[in-house]
């Protein structure tokens, strides 16, 4: 009964590749590393609880996934923004507002809900599918379409010189968790042994996000054929054909997707707990397999800097130990800690999403 307590704790944890960093989190805040061009990390650590944990609503099933996507990213664009200053100083003498960011990272978002909601829709089409008389294939085929299109896009950014070390860092962020689950010493030779790829992770997230879309957004469709405005806009042709499209996907995005990602959150969260189940298994093998081009296989200093802000989110370590690059021990070095085994992020969609379960 107590190993299943222990591990129960263990699914509070996840973390977040930030630029030549990582942050971690767990259930009374987060702590991120970040390497500096001089040789040294820059260390931070802070209290937050997440707002499901202050107030009830927003912790309540199918609520949680909602609200907690809109939290981590408000945290990881604010931590990402500062990694960038910290890592590359001399690109950033005028520093990147949160505000900017944002706006960034908006105009990103209404791009990708662009080419992975509406233009699949559209080219659905082409295999003469009428999208009001046959609401269920129209969407699985846009659904194959979306998925194939996400594919392409990460082996595209795979290769990307920016993104590699990226990854890197995204796969020694998954590497120490398994680590801390395994109830292992969070040592760089340990972390080496494990698996860069993670079955809470935001890629696999992402994947569960591709198949509820295609059961969910076929009931939104029928929602709207059945109201008579909706038909008659069928009455003025091509506008109205055209008209009738870009409701279904103003619906999709501003209605499905809540419910889908609400959704996709809970199954995320079962996998996570179950993932050593057969049947799961098989379920988040697509997710694993995406994780080949959103990770690589980290350097040395990548686990160190996974480390350190692990074991200060774990209250292992003062984010006011002076650390280094060149350090061969990267134990917390308080005489007062024991040396024994350590307790141990959408993103990853793009940097934003948490590979983290509140419990």
């Amino acid at each position: 009964m107590g190993n299943e307590v222990k591990k129960e704790t263990n699914l509070a944890y996840g973390g977040q590749a930030l630029i030549e960093g990582i942050m971690m989190r767990g259930k009374e805040g987060y702590a991120f590393t970040i390497k500096k061009q001089d040789g040294t990390f820059h260390k931070e650590k802070h209290d937050y609880v997440a707002l499901g944990k202050r107030i009830k609503f927003f912790g309540l099933p199918f609520i949680r996934g909602i609200s907690g996507f809109f939290e981590n990213m408000f945290i990881g664009i604010k931590v990402l923004n500062k990694s960038a200053e910290i890592a590359f100083p001399e690109e950033n003498n005028q520093k990147t507002s949160n505000f900017t960011m944002f706006v960034t990272f908006g105009l990103a978002m209404v791009i990708a809900m662009g080419i992975f909601v509406a233009l699949p829709y559209f080219l659905t089409q082409v295999f003469g599918i009428v999208h009001n008389k046959e609401p269920f294939m129209y969407n699985l085929i846009a659904g194959v379409i979306r998925m194939l299109f996400f594919f392409m896009y990460l082996i595209l950014i795979s290769f990307m010189k920016d993104t590699k070390r990226l990854f890197g860092y995204h796969g020694a962020e998954h590497k120490t968790i398994h680590t801390y689950e395994s109830d292992k010493d969070l040592t760089v030779e340990n972390v080496k042994t494990y698996s860069r790829l993670h079955p809470r992770c935001g890629t696999s997230f992402l994947f569960i996000v591709f198949l509820i879309t295609i059961v969910v957004f076929p009931f939104i469709n029928e929602f709207f054929i059945r109201q008579t405005w909706y038909q008659l806009l069928s009455n003025y042709g091509k506008i109205g054909d055209a008209l009738q499209k870009l409701v279904i996907i103003a619906s999709h995005i501003l209605i499905g997707m809540p419910i889908v990602s609400s959704i996709s959150y809970e199954i995320l969260k079962l996998s996570g707990k179950f993932y050593k189940n057969f049947l799961v298994k098989i379920f988040i093998a697509p997710g694993l397999f995406f994780q080949l081009f959103t990770t690589r296989e980290p350097e040395e200093d990548m686990i160190k800097v996974g480390i350190i802000s692990l074991n200060m989110v774990l209250g292992k370590e003062d984010a006011d130990v002076p650390r280094a690059v060149s350090d061969t021990d990267i134990l917390p070095k308080k005489a007062s800690v024991v040396l024994s085994t350590l307790l141990f992020l959408p993103f990853l969609f793009l940097n934003f999403l948490f590979d983290f379960n509140e419990e």
